[in-house]
């Protein structure tokens, strides 16, 4: 079964996050992509926040890890950055150059200032990239925080998601684009790492009894999806660290049928196209896609759109994404002393 250690040098690798961040894009593109329920249920929203939420916090697991390990900017940062851009100015240059993208758009997008100074979602096939905007800058500021103080750095985590959230509570968000009323998610899964990084051993021995186990983990599901909803308040303000313990504790759950499903082959490849599948879904649900009665657009166009869907994102992970990774390893391998 696998857990983190303490060890130095190099954050482990964690078989079933891979599962979890498969939940969390297909959390998403149903979201967005199909009717979940009754509209009055409201749980298509409900479902992309439970997404964003996984994913978010999977992200600052990753990124804290990473850099508690490995203080290293320099080399995070190119990693990042390489793994972030190629697909997202792949995508814009489609939209700019065969759908009219204004270019006031695509600036906006690559530079990550969109979640500020755009609308989101109503921003049409590019209104989900606000979601890079607040890992990019997530990335920088902790970045900063590591080259000036160093490895104690991420211990800052803790402090930051309290402000985050605070701010959410004062503001009444339920859910924001904006960094600073969202970025409590990514903040929750540098507690995650850090907690699991001293203390998984006693993690373990808490989660040990396997019943016991099974019940926190269903009530955890429930608070997830009232923690997610637009009726969940005030439960709303807690959904980071909902989603926090909900993955700490398959992490370390003696749940062997849960962890083989989440570490599954097809789960692995979901969660390795995960990234491409978040950048191109929303293409191909737009204009023509979209239109149409509720039985056209949805028993006709969107199987069609989802087939195209995990085309460009499998083509764009292994045959683009890829070259774009190993021209930063390739940069970082000359740059290492000899």
């Amino acid at each position: 079964m696998p857990h983190l250690t303490p060890a130095q040098g190099k954050a482990k690798y964690v078989p079933c996050l891979d599962g979890i961040r498969a939940v969390s894009i297909l959390l998403v593109l149903m979201a967005h992509t199909a009717p979940l329920g009754p509209k009055a249920w409201l749980m298509n929203a409900a479902a992309g926040r439970m997404g964003m939420a996984l994913f978010f916090c999977l992200s600052g697991y990753l990124i804290t890890s990473m850099l508690f390990h490995k203080p290293e900017v320099l080399p995070f940062l190119v990693k990042r950055i390489m793994r972030i851009v190629p697909a997202l100015f792949l995508f814009l240059a489609v939209l700019f150059v065969f759908f009219d993208l204004p270019l006031s758009s695509f600036l906006l997008n690559i530079t990550f200032l969109s979640n500020y100074l755009t609308d989101g979602l109503s921003g049409g096939p590019v209104g989900h990239l606000w979601s890079l905007c607040v890992e990019v800058h997530f990335y920088l500021a902790i970045s900063l925080l590591v080259l000036i103080f160093g490895r104690r750095a991420v211990w800052l985590v803790f402090p930051a998601a309290l402000i985050v959230t605070g701010l959410r509570i004062d503001a009444g968000v339920i859910s924001n684009i904006n960094t600073h009323l969202r970025v409590d998610e990514i903040l929750s899964g540098g507690w995650l790492a850090l907690i699991s990084i001293h203390w998984a051993d006693q993690l373990r021995k808490l989660l040990s009894n396997r019943f016991a186990t099974s019940v926190i983990l269903i009530l955890l599901c429930i608070l997830f999806v009232v923690s997610s909803h637009d009726n969940g308040q005030p439960l709303t303000y807690l959904r980071p660290y909902i989603a926090m313990t909900l993955i700490g504790v398959v992490m370390h759950s003696p749940l062997r049928g849960l962890l083989s499903v989440l570490e599954s082959r097809i789960a692995r490849y979901i969660a390795s196209i995960s990234y491409a599948l978040y950048i191109w879904h929303m293409l191909m649900i737009y204009g023509w896609m979209n239109t149409g009665s509720t039985a056209e657009r949805y028993l006709v166009k969107r199987p069609i759109s989802w087939l195209l869907t995990w085309f460009a994102a499998h083509m764009s992970t292994f045959h683009w994404e890829s070259h774009g990774q190993r021209l930063a390893r390739k940069w970082l391998a000359g740059r290492e002393p000899k």
